[in-house]
């Protein structure tokens, strides 16, 4: 089972591939590489679209306390 990360860890969540990151700076270094991978096909990016709607807590939990800080999704 896999170790719950440490508070103040995996606070920016990459849409595009789901993989989580520490710091902004972290994840704008490698989201724009990433996005332009994931709309690469048709479905993938209606489902890059769906993943930029959808809120999502810390590590996809169920947290009230510390909402999801995304990323540099383009504006909707």
């Amino acid at each position: 089972m896999p170790t719950p990360a440490g508070p103040g860890t995996n606070q920016f969540r990459c849409n595009a591939c789901g993989r989580y990151f520490n710091t902004e700076m972290e994840l704008k270094q490698h989201e724009p590489e990433c996005r332009a991978a994931k709309v690469a096909t048709d479905e993938a990016a209606r489902e890059l679209r769906e993943q930029d709607r959808k809120p999502h807590q810390p590590n996809d939990a169920e947290s009230k306390e510390h909402p999801f800080q995304h990323g540099t999704r383009p504006p909707q």
